[in-house]
């Protein structure tokens, strides 16, 4: 069966727009970036030199309760990049919690109409019963570049967390963003056999084994099933998810980011949670359930063939984080459920109070 590489013509014409903005936006930061590092220093150098001033430092007067409270007033509206509430606040569902069964049939439908199956769940991640809801059959499929998650997590657990650390393949950051951000076949490959080459690799030689011990800590090691690299047909088509699953994957990576993971029972640690969240959610594939909500406002990964097309994002909204999974059929690249996808998120967000940045 075809499967969807990154390295043929097809795949590289339907991508290039996305890497294009991904160039163009990393000469932007850069630009602002020093731009703001003129700004910052400049205004450091008047106030040391003014009369009477003095540099506050964590812990003094000037940095007290007072200022930490005017700094969280003052982030807690604006983006900031990070998917994780350390605060670990609790968002009861809101009355729009009801609309979403009808919006996940009408998209069920729609994709059925089309001549595509479509299965979708919403987590509430941060109501206190992590309430679920969902529709369409609850098959397993071919992940495709989904599972990719469980590969960063094992990688960066045996590296230690540590995005800088110089793997036998390059910067273990560097790859964590080529698989997650702009789905890179060989860069997932590589975290694949990362998983038991680090300094904290654990005691096995098998890839596969190492992946699926990480995710069968949360009991997901079926529903978010790793089969394999990206090597060989054989072992990729093993890797299945189901809607489902990938709720539930995403709720225990956001609850290990917060750090309210019960003891014992954590996916991964708060610090490889955080690292494959924030590649998330600089993600370059956002055509499907980001395409219609803000900028900043969700953490995503797409995977997709010639026969999938799934979606699994956390959405942040007015009402709280939502973990959202469409896993879904295609009959080619260009015969997809993509925008009934995309309407699907708009519409779960729109019931929940609106997407947000994070």
């Amino acid at each position: 069966m075809p499967r969807y590489r990154s390295d043929t013509p097809a795949a590289r014409l339907r991508d290039a727009p996305a890497r294009a903005r991904r160039r163009t936006r990393r000469t932007l930061r850069l630009a602002a970036g020093g731009y703001l590092a003129v700004c910052v220093a400049a205004v450091l150098g008047l106030a040391v030199t003014a009369p009477g001033a003095q540099l506050a430092r964590p812990g003094s007067a000037l940095a007290g309760p007072g200022a930490h409270a005017a700094r969280a007033g003052a982030t807690s509206g604006t983006p900031d990049g990070r998917v994780e509430d350390t605060a670990r606040r609790v968002s009861p569902v809101p009355p729009g919690w009801a609309q979403l069964r009808p919006v996940l049939d009408a998209a069920v439908d729609d994709a059925r109409r089309s001549g595509h199956e479509l299965s979708a769940c919403v987590l509430a991640i941060d109501a206190p019963d992590e309430r679920a809801v969902c529709a369409g059959g609850d098959e397993p499929l071919y992940a495709a570049s989904v599972i990719k998650l469980t590969l960063a997590v094992a990688a960066l657990e045996s590296w230690g967390a540590d995005p800088d650390a110089d793997t036998p393949y390059g910067p273990l950051g560097e790859l964590v963003t080529r698989a997650l951000s702009l789905s890179d076949n060989e860069a997932a490959n590589l975290l694949y056999d990362l998983a038991v080459e680090g300094p904290g690799a654990p005691d096995t030689d098998d890839p596969l084994e190492a992946v699926n011990a990480v995710t069968d800590r949360v009991g997901l090691a079926e529903e978010f099933h790793t089969g394999g690299a990206f090597r060989w047909e054989w072992t990729g088509d093993m890797s299945t998810v189901t809607a489902r699953g990938s709720v539930g994957y995403l709720a225990e990576l956001v609850r290990a980011a917060d750090g309210r993971a019960p003891r014992g029972r954590a996916l991964t640690s708060p610090a490889v949670a955080r690292i494959v969240l924030g590649a998330m959610a600089d993600q370059d594939r956002t055509w499907k359930l980001p395409a219609l909500l803000p900028a900043g406002s969700t953490a995503n990964k797409t995977g997709e063939t010639d026969t999938e097309s799934h979606d699994v994002a956390v959405i942040n909204t007015t009402t709280g984080r939502y973990a959202v999974a469409v896993v879904a059929t295609a009959a080619g690249p260009y015969d997809t459920p993509d925008q009934v996808i995309a309407g699907m998120g708009r519409d779960v967000a729109r019931a929940l109070g609106g997407a947000v940045p994070f």
